[in-house]
Formats: C-alpha cells, structure tokens, sequence
C-alpha cells in the first residue's frame, strides 16, 4: 500500500469533511459551547424552579392536632396552615391544599402520637409541603421530648443511647472521579458514534448522492487506498469529537461554574496519565465505529438512507453505553467480553481509580479484536461493486407499502431470504415478549403451553405457507434416513453433558439466583404418572417442534440461502440463545448456544426438521428425568454440580459416533451448498 496515496486522500476527505456544517457542529461547536451554556443554562433553571416553589406558602389542612402543635406548624412562614375537623385528602386533587396532616388521638400509655401526611407525589408543591411539614413535626417532636426529658430530671443523652456518626475517606479527587465515571464514559461513546456518524454517511452515500465516489474509484489509485483514507478520515474525526467533548466537560466542571461541585465537595478532575490512557483506549473504539459506520454507509444509495441504515447501529449502543451508570457492574472477565460495554465500564474504573488488571486487559484485547473484525467488515464491503455502484437499493425504497408487499407475494422462491427470517423472528420475539410472559404469568404451565403454539409454532407455520416459498424446504420438512435419526439421537446424547459442563464453569464467574433453581426445580418434578406425562407434552415434544419449526426451520433455512455453513449455523444458534435469554440469569445463555449449535449442525447436514425435533426431545426430556429422579442425579453429577469424568466420557464417544454416522451435505470451499435447495443430500 502506497502511503503517500493514503496520506493525499485523507488530506482531501479532512478538508471536505471540514466543510460540512453537520460534522463542524457535531465535532467542535456543541463540545466547545454546549457544555458551558447547558451547564449555565440547567443550574439557573433549577434556581429558578426552587425560587419559585420556596416564594409562596404551601397550604396544609391540619386535623386532629393540639393548640400547641397547631401554633408550631402555623408559626412557619413556609406554611398556610387551616384547622379541619377531619382529614379530607380529596383535598389534594381539587387543589384545596398541598398537604393534608391527621394526628391521630395520643396513647395514654407511651403518651406518643401517631401523625399522617397525605401529599400528592406527582406534584411538586405537594411534595414540598410534605417535606415542610415533615421537617417541622420533627423540630416538634424533638422539643416535646426535651422538655418529657427536663420534667423527669433526665438528661437529653438519656433519649440517645447510640451517637452514630460517619466519615468518608475519599479524597474530593476520588469522589470527583468516582463521578465522572458514571456519567463521562457513555457520553464519550455516543460522541465517539456521532463523530463517526456523518462523516461516514458523507464520505460514502455523501459521494454516490453527489456523483463524485465513482470518479474519485476511476482515478489511478488502488480501491484499497481510497478506502484506507476515508477510513483515517472518520476515525480521526470521531476520535476529535470525543476527546473535545471530554476536555471541554472537564474544563466547565473545574471552572467553578456549576455550584454543585462547591455543594458537595468534588473535583472533578483526572490525572494526566489517566487522561493519556483514556485517550488511548478510545483509539479501537473509534476504529470500531468508524469501521462499522463505514460498512453501513456504504451499501445506502443517498445521504438519507444511509441515516436509516445508521440508526439501529445507534439503538444497538445505548445497553452496553450505560453499563457503567449500572449498580453493582464491575470490571469482571464476563463484562469484560461485552462490545462497547467492557471498555466503558474500563473507562469508569480508570477514572475512579481502580482497576483490576485481568479484566483491564481483557476488555482491551476484547475490543481491538472487534475493531479488527469491524475493519474486516468494512473491507469487505467496500470491496463488493454492486455495493460501490449499484442502485437497486434505492429503487426497492421509493415503493410504496402496498406495492413491495404485493411484490413480495408474487416473488416465488424456495426459501425466504435472511432478512425476511429474521424479520419473522423478531415478530415472534416481540409477540412473546409483550403476550408471552402475560399469558405464563395468568397461568404458569398452561400460558407457556399456549404461548408456545400459539406465539411460535402457528406464526412460522403461516409465514411458510402464506409466504411465496416452498413450504416443506422452508421448514425443512424432509423425511430423514433412520442412520440420520440415530446420529442426531447420538449427537445429543453426547452433548447434553458438555452443556452441563459449559453451565458449571459459568457458575464459578456468574452467581446462579437461587429462585430462578427453585422455580426450574418446582416446575420440572412429576411426582405422578400424569403429572410426568403433562411435563413432557409442554416441555419436551412442545418446544422441540414449535421452536424448531422457528428456528432450525425458517430462520436456519433462510440464513443459509445466502449465507456458508458455518455462518448460518452459528448465526442460528446465536439468535436461539438470545431468545432463550430471561430477566433472572444470563447462565442459560452459552449450554443453549451449544445445543444450538448441534442441533443446526446436523439439520443442515440432514436437510431434515425432524432430527433437530428428537434432539431437542432428547435434551428436554432428561432436564424433566434428572430433575424428578433425584438418584439418577448423584451417578451423573459431582459434590460440586460438575458432571462425573464418565458422564463426559460417554458423552465423548456418542458425539464422536453421531458426527462419524451422519450424512455428509457437499459444499464447496465457502461453506455455501452447491445442489439447489430441496435437493436430496449425500450421504457418507
């Protein structure tokens, strides 16, 4: 690669991307003149908003009081105090009051008074005068037991026993950068993304909308030059974008505008070296942005598509983004691996000041590794011409709705193409999500029964015969060879066991909720005969044909017209896995990408649903044995949960005998099948 060439186009793409409003805004005006004007602007709003509930009295509705404790109250200028002859908390909705205060009669035997604020919480007036009014019922109490305590001859330390006092040993540097890195690191990421963001639409669908990326791909310079200049050009610019973002914050705190850091006595501030190595560490994740953003851009025809192919990239970041802002999330190995997150929970403890060094060193290797394969991703793309000069993908945006659904229906083909797979899981996640969990939370067993053929099993069914596809190749219902059956049974035989395993060593880094094992436990034991038989209708024969009908039906189907073997099995089990996902644990996550794995393997292989059908049998219907056989269970798994070194033994043998037994599906060195889909397999 000719690096003068490289140095000239980049010099070329600053100079263009200078010139634009869009990135000139992004990258310098709103760090240098946001900061302090919001900064300014936030602190005077919030004076004025406190200036303006603390200028009148709020009202209070007094029943049930003393004259005493009723000319306490009404002795605070902050209140309009009026007697009721009961308490009236209808009050608080006509406005009549902002708070309503019942002191209920005293007990003559502890002579203590039991008092009662009503206040509305949705409104601020009211919440201040509960706040007024509480304050001051304190001040009361505190004077009638001094003056208990001198009738008695007591002294006021006899009321309390205990002095409890605190002291933090933090520094106002420690508690400036503890601070910051709860706030400054997803505000970093999101500037880093816009940063990359125009530019990246700009330097591509920017130049195809204009007309100049085909001249500037004429001239006499290598493809891959051109490519590597943009490229330095959006990740500088992000870079810029947050590292003036970042000095600019920390110059607006330390100017002493902002009273807060007065208040509470922080200084925000990061050491130079710190700085330096935040500095650094942004570099992969501004190659990663750049890179991804590059990718995307390049396949839109005009500036505006781009900007909606962009914006998932956007949405995707906001989860990991705020993983530092997260109670209780640490720099351990797990969120270490996390893309985007890792690095800014990294960042969040470099400004707090303490850093584990395994992690650290993890999330960095993590990200660079995902900048690398970003860069790849971007290479590839850029390295397609129907990409760099096609225009199909306009046209299919300017039809309308009606039009590119009636086109879809008239399109025959054998199987759906990998969008309009995905696009059916996602309509089958999002009808699980929001009716799913309501039908299992009316009713536990039966609503998961119902949500399962209701909410997978019939939309997968109807997306394939409604749909313009050959139904049986799309859910790949093709009759297997017994020899297939009998490899698939062996496969998971020998795999079920490796997932415990997975899920054991998952247990020593992430703790196991102990009522999530209860409930699992609960539900999976049978102490009846029908009460086993119901078990293994809903949760083995159920989801080993409803999901796989999903899942190593049209999804695998689908990813694997377009896609090699090995993506479109690993992309299959990464999605089954997602949506294995639940609120209570992560654990579940990697033994079902395992299993996804095996089970799309061999259905590839296999062309046939029904094997995967029997091994997701096979898999559920031990989790209900093992469960309601206690016995079995101490022959399988150890002291400690592992399972024994002859469980993994056996399992080692019947995996290798399915793999060796099963049917050999040709292809040719991408991973791609070169027999038409629906075509009979070869067997070994």
């Amino acid at each position: 690669m000719n690096l003068s060439n490289v140095r000239k186009v980049f010099q070329k793409e600053i100079r263009e991307t200078l010139r634009d409003r869009r990135t000139l805004l992004i990258m310098l005006v709103l760090p240098v003149f946001l900061y302090p004007a919001l900064m300014v602007l936030v602190q005077q709003l919030v004076l004025i908003g406190r200036r303006s509930l603390e200028e009148q009295p709020v009202s209070v509705s007094v029943s049930g009081a003393s004259e005493p404790a009723f000319a306490y109250l009404a002795g605070d200028s902050a209140l309009k105090v009026a007697r009721a002859a009961a308490p009236d908390p209808a009050l608080l909705e006509t406005g009549g009051a902002d708070a309503v205060v019942r002191f209920s009669p005293a007990d003559s035997a502890s002579q203590s008074q039991a008092v009662l604020v009503y206040f509305d919480a949705s409104r601020d007036r009211s919440r201040r005068a509960r706040e007024v009014v509480t304050d001051r019922l304190e001040q009361w109490g505190d004077s009638v037991l001094a003056n208990r305590l001198r009738a008695q001859g007591l002294p006021r330390s006899f009321a309390t026993p205990l002095a409890v006092a605190d002291t933090s040993v933090a520094s106002a540097e420690r508690l400036g950068g503890y601070a910051l890195g709860r706030f400054l690191p997803p505000l970093l990421i999101i500037m880093t993304l816009l940063g990359a963001f125009f530019p990246a639409i700009d330097l591509t669908a920017g130049e195809k909308e204009r007309g100049t990326l085909e001249t500037l791909l004429t001239t006499p310079v290598p493809a891959r030059e051109i490519v590597a200049g943009k490229f330095l050009t959006v990740c500088a610019t992000a870079m810029t974008t947050a590292l003036l973002n970042m000095v600019s914050m920390l110059l607006t705190f330390q100017s002493g505008v902002f009273q807060l850091t007065h208040a509470t006595d922080l200084n925000f501030s990061i050491p130079l070296a710190t700085g330096g190595l935040v500095i650094l560490l942004m570099l992969p994740l501004a190659v990663f942005f750049a890179a991804i953003a590059l990718g995307i851009a390049v396949r839109a025809q005009s500036f505006k598509e781009a900007q909606n192919h962009l914006t998932p990239m956007q949405f995707a970041t906001i989860v990991p983004m705020y993983l530092p802002m997260i109670p209780g999330i640490s720099l351990s190995y797990p969120v270490a691996l996390v893309p985007i997150g890792g690095i800014a929970v990294l960042f969040r403890e470099l400004m707090g000041g303490s850093v584990a060094a395994g992690p650290a060193v993890v999330a960095v290797g993590a990200m660079i590794v995902y900048a690398v394969l970003a860069l790849r991703f971007a290479a590839k793309m850029f390295g397609r011409e129907e990409v760099l000069f096609g225009g199909a993908s306009g046209s299919k945006e300017a039809a309308g709705f009606g039009e590119r659904v009636k086109a879809w229906r008239g399109s025959v083909q054998e199987v759906p193409r990998p969008s309009e797979s995905l696009a059916l899981v996602g309509l089958v996640g999002l009808l699980y999500f929001y009716l799913g969990i309501r039908l299992q939370i009316t009713g536990l067993e039966q609503g998961l029964f119902a949500a399962q053929w209701l909410l997978l099993g019939l939309p997968a069914v109807l997306f394939a015969t409604l749909g313009p596809y050959r139904t049986r190749a799309t859910l790949a219902l093709r009759a297997p060879a017994p020899r297939s059956l009998l490899a698939a049974a062996l496969i998971m035989v020998g795999g079920v066991p490796v997932g415990w395993g997975l899920g054991w060593l998952q247990g020593l880094f992430l703790d196991i909720p102990e009522d999530f094992l209860k409930m699992f436990q609960q539900l999976l034991t049978a102490d009846t005969p029908g009460r086993f038989a119901w078990l293994i209708l809903l949760i083995a024969i159920t989801p080993a044909i409803c999901e796989e009908l999903v899942f190593r039906g049209v999804l695998l189907q689908g990813l694997s017209r377009e896609l090699s073997m090995q993506k479109a099995v690993i992309g299959s089990a990464l999605v089954f896995a997602a949506f294995h996902l639940s609120f209570e644990t992560v654990i579940r996550f990697l033994p079902t990408f395992w299993l996804g794995l095996l089970m799309a393997y061999v259905v590839w292989h296999t062309r046939s649903l029904f094997a995967s059908m029997l091994m997701h049998f096979i898999n559920n219907a031990t989790a209900v044995v093992l469960v309601t056989t206690t016995g079995l269970q101490a022959h399988i798994f150890g002291p400690t949960g592992a399972p024994r070194w002859i469980a993994l033994a056996i399992s080692a043998v019947c995996l290798v005998s399915g793999l060796y037994l099963l049917p050999r599906r040709r292809a040719d060195g991408f991973g791609h099948d070169p027999t038409p889909a629906g075509a009979p397999a070869a067997a070994s």
